[in-house]
C-alpha cells in the first residue's frame, strides 16, 4: 500500500514545556533530542458504486526521536534519527471500493512497528544517509500533490501496483544508502534500498533486513526555479531500476527479470497581487512510465491545484483538486478483453487549519473503473480526516 506522510514535523518539547522566568534569560543548555508525533484518522463512507456501499475508519501514529551529535557535543553534522508507526482500522479499499491503491495512505493492515531508523552525516551541501529509510518521504513527492487524501498522488501508480511490496514505503520500510546535493537551484540524490521485505508473519514488528535479495534503485534532479529571489517552482527528474523478478501480468506463472522507469513532476506556484509567498495558487503535474509485462499499469499522468488562503480570514487553510488516469498494459488487454483501459481518480478536498497543531479535511472521491474491473460501478466516496501533530 502506498505511503501517506512524509517524516513528522519535529518540535523541541522543551519549547512547548518551558516555564515562564523572573528574567529574559535562559542559560539552559539545548537538549540533542528533539521529540516529534504525528497523529492521523478518517472516516470514509462509500456512498455508491465500487464492491458496495458502507463505512470504515482508518489511521496511523507516527512517534520520533531525533538526536543531534553537534549539539550533544559529539561531533559536526551527526544526525540519528528513529520514527516508530501504529496502523489501525480496516481496509475500506479492499472491502468496499475494490481498486488497486488505496484510497487513503493511512491504509495499512493493522501493526506496531519500528518505521525508520536511520543516521545521517552532512558535508556542507552533501548528506549520505545510511539505515532504515521511507523512500516516499524523499523520492517520488509533490509539494502540492502531498495535500492529497488518496494514495495515487503520493506515491506514482506506475510503481506501487506493479510491485506492491518490493518497495521501501508505509506501512514497510527497508534498509538504504541515501546521498543527496542540495544546491541552491540543483538538488541531486540517489539511492540503493533493500528490494524486498520480509513476510509480515514472520516479520511483524519490522526489525529484520532483508539484504539477500533484490536492490531497488532509485534518482532524482531537482531543478528550482527563482524569480527575484522568489522560488516558484520546483520540477524533477526521476528515474528507477528494481533487480528482482515479477510476474509477468499476462501469465503470472511467467517471471520476468528486473523492472525499469521513469517519472517527471512539477510544481509551479502563480503568485497572487499582493506576492505573497506563503500564499496563492500552485500548479502540479506529474506523469511516469513503466514499459514491460511486469507492470499492470504501464502509463499515468496527474493534475490539479492547490490554493493557501482562498477564503477571508482563512490563511492557512489549503484547498486540494486533483485528477490522475493511470492506463493499464496494452498486453493485459489484449490477453484479457474485459479489463478496462485505464482507472481515474478525481479529488477534492479542503484542509482547515483549527490552531498551532490541529487539521480536519473533508475530502470526496470518484473513481472510475476502480480496479479496472468491469464489472463495478463508478465509485463515489467521502472522507473526514483530522490531523494532530507536534
Amino acid at each position: 500500500m502506498a505511503q501517506e506522510l512524509v517524516t513528522a514535523t519535529l518540535v523541541d518539547l522543551d519549547k512547548l514545556t518551558e516555564a515562564p522566568f523572573l528574567d529574559d534569560t535562559d542559560d539552559r543548555t539545548p537538549s540533542p533530542f528533539t521529540f516529534g508525533a504525528n497523529i492521523q484518522g478518517g472516516i470514509v463512507r462509500n456512498f455508491s458504486g465500487g464492491l458496495k456501499p458502507g463505512s470504515d475508519y482508518m489511521g496511523r501514529i507516527h512517534l520520533t526521536v531525533k538526536f543531534d551529535t553537534e549539539v550533544a557535543g559529539l561531533w559536526k553534522g551527526g544526525q540519528f534519527f528513529v520514527n516508530g508507526v501504529n496502523a489501525h482500522g480496516g481496509t475500506p479499499t479492499a472491502n468496499l471500493i475494490g481498486d488497486f491503491q488505496p484510497i487513503s495512505r493511512n491504509e495499512a493492515t493493522e501493526r506496531t512497528a519500528l518505521f525508520e531508523f536511520w543516521y545521517k552525516h552532512s558535508f556542507g551541501k552533501f548528506s549520505v544517509l545510511a539505515g532504515q529509510h521511507d523512500m516516499n518521504s524523499s523520492f517520488g513527492t509533490s509539494t502540492s500533490a502531498g495535500r492529497s487524501i488518496h494514495s495515487a498522488f503520493g506515491m506514482y501508480p506506475s510503481v506501487t501496483p506493479n510491485a506492491g511490496y518490493s518497495f521501501s514505503i508505509f506501512p514497510r520500510t527497508m534498509p538504504a544508502i541515501y546521498t543527496k546535493y542540495n544546491g541552491k537551484k540543483i538538488t541531486i540524490q540517489a539511492a540503493a534500498y533493500a528490494g524486498v521485505s520480509n513476510n509480515f508473519n514472520d516479520d511483524p514488528y519490522n526489525l529484520t533486513w532483508n539484504l539477500d535479495e533484490s536492490v531497488y534503485l532509485v534518482g532524482e534532479v531537482h531543478y528550482k526555479n527563482f524569480r527575484q529571489g522568489t522560488q516558484l517552482g520546483t520540477y524533477k527528474l526521476g528515474v528507477f531500476h528494481h533487480t528482482g523478478e515479477f510476474p509477468d501480468v499476462t501469465d503470472p506463472s511467467n517471471q520476468l527479470n528486473g523492472n525499469s522507469g521513469l517519472y517527471l513532476i512539477a510544481d509551479h506556484m502563480v503568485l497572487p497581487e499582493a506576492e505573497d509567498v506563503s500564499q496563492g495558487l500552485m500548479l502540479f503535474f506529474q506523469t511516469g512510465m513503466a514499459s514491460g509485462n511486469q507492470n499492470l499499469i504501464d502509463l499515468f499522468t496527474s493534475a490539479g491545484i492547490t490554493y493557501r488562503g482562498l477564503l477571508p480570514g482563512r490563511d492557512k487553510d489549503v484547498l486540494f483538486a486533483g485528477i490522475v488516469d493511470s492506463f493499464i498494459n496494452d498486453e493485459l488487454q489484449e490477453a484479457a478483453p474485459q479489463v478496462e483501459s485505464s482507472r481515474g481518480i478525481i479529488e477534492v478536498n479542503y484542509a482547515l487549519n483549527l490552531g498551532k497543531n490541529f487539521t480536519l479535511q473533508p475530502d470526496i472521491q470518484y473513481i472510475i473503473n476502480p480496479g479496472a474491473n468491469p464489472d463495478l460501478d463508478n465509485a463515489f466516496l467521502g472522507i473526514l480526516r483530522f490531523a494532530i501533530q507536534y
